[in-house]
């Protein structure tokens, strides 16, 4: 193959450059809004709350937004949901700074954040194959996953908490900026005309409904990508059970605040790069199937860890081998979605998938919340141990078959992504 049929297309440098400057604002809100949450309330409800606010709209749009996505222009889907998430972050930014920002408000606002970001994630992923040849997936996927971890928690997050303490409003203002910018760059792409959408077929649609239909009915007569959405569906509710009321574990539990917190993410992310710049490769030695399985078997034991051992220095172990096993999974399950299911079902079917396994973080934040405040901040992570354990005990062997069934054994493994 020669170097011109390995070359990444400039289109795709163009989504390159825009997700690695919205990541850095997005990592900086990461690190900036736990802190934000907690010096507006202690309450281990309301503090859930926050990050059930930004996730419920998983489980609200992912359904509609599906056929939405697979009928208009996913480019335009995705210039206008960064329009929008600028001015949101913009309202944060000064109504923080100007000290008028309520949690409610906040949670409110973050509804809005949670709808854009549906509609922007999904619209990408259906984006991705428009602009990159399938041959290059690999590539292009590996590429934007290390970009977005480095970009997201290297820099993102440390430079947030240190922003925070010097002016609170200054990270969200930067993450405003961020997306105002991605939206030029994904706005300047150009699709050959083959690949843009065509009006005449809008002419005569199926109705809403029957689209929906078509993408569940796929999706849950598709064995393998059914039970990889549940697993994951199941994984994600219960890893929010801890990682909704962190920012106060760590206070309390840590003794990490401020600037500390930033630079603790950016330390358990060290398992996520390593799993971007190694994924494939992990996959390669241990087998698709099996990396599967032993990045599930890792979800569910850090809890323990997390109840067991309230350090920093073992909470960074146990979140770097969270990342690691994060990003493996993502490794051999994105692409996969992107190779099994077809374009023109792309939108439906993911939005299901994605109904199904990360609609569930919403509901996990309230859970956890609720636990952490009749009980204490330990509890969340081994209640969440138990159940992911558990799921994988009973839905493993499942897995485990249909992924050996589907994928042969010498075919290369899919790509390093963000689900």
């Amino acid at each position: 193959m020669n170097q011109d049929q390995t070359r990444l297309p400039s289109n795709y440098w163009r989504q390159f450059v825009a997700s690695g400057v919205s990541n850095i604002g997005d990592g900086m809100v990461h690190a900036a809004a736990p802190l934000l949450t907690l010096s507006l309330t202690s309450d281990e409800r309301l503090i859930a709350g926050v990050s059930f606010s930004s996730m419920i709209p998983w489980l609200v749009l992912s359904l509609p937004a599906g056929v939405y996505i697979d009928r208009f222009d996913r480019r335009k889907l995705m210039v206008v949901a960064n329009i929008i998430r600028a001015i949101l972050f913009g309202i944060i930014a000064i109504s923080a700074a100007v000290g008028s920002l309520s949690i409610w408000t906040f949670m409110v606002i973050l509804i809005g954040v949670g709808c854009c970001e549906v509609i922007f994630d999904m619209s990408a992923q259906a984006f991705l194959p428009q602009i990159v040849p399938e041959r290059l997936l690999e590539k292009a996927n590996g590429r934007l996953s290390s970009l977005e971890l480095i970009t997201n928690t290297f820099i993102g997050l440390p430079l947030g908490a240190w922003a925070f303490v010097v002016a609170v409003g200054v990270p969200f203002g930067v993450d405003a900026a961020s997306f105002a910018l991605a939206a030029v760059l994904v706005a300047s792409i150009r699709l050959p005309k083959k690949d843009a959408p065509d009006a005449s077929t809008n002419i005569q649609q199926p109705t809403f409904l029957a689209d929906l239909k078509e993408g569940l009915a796929w999706l849950w007569n598709n064995r393998l990508i059914r039970t990889l959405a549940i697993m994951l569906g199941i994984t994600n509710m219960t890893a929010m059970f801890g990682d909704a009321i962190f920012v106060k574990y760590a206070a309390e539990e840590l003794g990490v605040t401020g600037r500390a917190y930033g630079f603790l993410l950016a330390l358990t992310a060290i398992g996520s790069i390593l799993g971007g710049l190694l994924g494939d490769r992990i996959a390669k030695k241990l087998g698709v199937a099996q990396s599967i399985i032993y990045s599930y078997f890792v979800f569910g034991f850090v809890g323990i860890i997390y109840f067991f051992f309230p350090y920093v220095w073992a909470i960074a172990i146990a979140a770097s081998l969270m990342g690691l096993a994060g990003t493996t999974w993502n490794v051999v399950t994105v692409s996969l979605r992107q190779r099994v299911i077809p374009s023109e079902l792309f939108g439906r079917v993911n939005s299901v998938y994605r109904f199904i396994g990360t609609g569930s973080i919403g509901i996990g934040a309230l859970i956890g919340g609720q636990i952490a405040y009749a009980t204490n901040l330990r509890m969340p992570f081994i209640v969440a141990a138990v159940i992911c354990l558990s799921a994988l005990a009973i839905g493993g062997p499942t897995l485990f078959r249909e992924v050996r069934n589907h994928i042969a054994p010498e075919a290369t493994p899919a790509p390093p992504s963000i689900t």
